[in-house]
Parts: structure tokens; sequence; C-alpha cells
């Protein structure tokens, strides 16, 4: 039985079995039915393509803002978690000493489940 290690972000030092991976893939390959949303421009448009598992093809995709889709559940996840840009913002603090404030997330573009899903996040 071969084993993976996570992605450096997710690492927590245990390896990941084959039959766990396959159990992963197969959930994430799973069909939700949802509307498409796109911030920048809105009510525009947004073509990408899409790969997460090694041996997978490469999905290609173009959605319309308030169209509905059947996508598979990474490809929404991606949407929603990964579709952002940090915008930052230079500040005085009480002093008059300028600093630079980071970390808003503004989001490009989000998926809408139309089904009930009880996904861990």
């Amino acid at each position: 039985m071969s084993t993976l290690t996570l992605p450096r972000a997710r690492r927590n030092s245990r390896k990941i079995t084959d039959d766990e991976m396959r159990k992963m893939r197969d959930k994430d390959h799973k069909m939700v039915k949802g509307m498409f949303r796109c911030y920048e421009p809105r009510g525009g448009s947004m073509t990408f393509s899409f790969k997460k598992y090694k041996g997978d093809d490469v999905l290609k995709f173009h959605l319309v803002d308030g169209d509905i889709y059947d996508i598979p559940l990474m490809v929404a996840k991606h949407l929603n978690q990964q579709c952002y840009y940090a915008k930052h913002s230079h500040v005085l603090d009480a002093n008059g000493k300028p600093s630079v404030e980071v970390g808003k997330k503004v989001q490009r573009c989000s998926f809408e489940s139309l089904e009930f899903q009880d996904v861990e996040e």
C-alpha cells in the first residue's frame, strides 16, 4: 500500500493511504447543483481550467453569472475558497506613523449551492 503526504498547508505529519485518497477523490468528484455568481465584473462570466488530482483530465469551464450548473464539488469549493484577492491599504496609526493594513479578502466569484450539503470545510 502506497502513501501520499498532504500539501504543505494541510500537513499534519501523517500519511494518507490509497483508500483515504480514493474516498477524498470520490467525494470531490461528486456533482453538485448551484448558481454561479460573478462579482468582477458584476454580471460577467469566467472561463478557466481545473485539475486537482494526478491522473485526472483537465476540466474546462465557462460559467455565466446567474446561470445554474452541475459541477464537481471540488470546483465549487475552489470557486468559494480560492477566487479572491487580498486588498491592502496604507493607514496612519495614533501617532501619525504610516503602516500597511493587510488582509481584506475581496471575493471575485462564488458558487451558491441549490442542494443541502453536509460538507466539512
